[in-house]
């Protein structure tokens, strides 16, 4: 049976960029390891998720281990959906 897989889309901060893409990897990475995605438009490498303590710079000294936790803490809203048949996101509220 395959791993299951999360999908992330997100636009890009870096400033003269802002492209949006989404990416895809699996949860164990999510939850467990680290998942860095590069955007398309930038090149830029974008630190998802870091339970291994690899970028302690990033996530305030290793407390912050995802990107929802770092876009929590600016203050900013999160929202998880879900990927159905035939692509459809579904929101369901927090």
């Amino acid at each position: 049976m395959p791993e299951p897989k999360l999908s992330l889309t997100f636009t890009c901060t870096v400033e003269a960029c802002h492209t949006r893409s989404t990416h895809q990897f699996t949860r164990r990475s999510y939850e467990k390891g680290i998942v860095i995605v590069q955007c398309p438009g930038c090149k830029n490498r974008h630190l998802i998720a870091d339970h291994l303590g690899w970028f302690k710079e990033s996530t305030k000294d290793g407390k912050l281990k995802t990107v929802e936790d770092l876009v929590r803490a600016k203050g900013e809203k999160v929202r998880r959906g879900t990927l159905g048949d035939g692509g459809v996101v579904e929101y369901t509220p927090e």
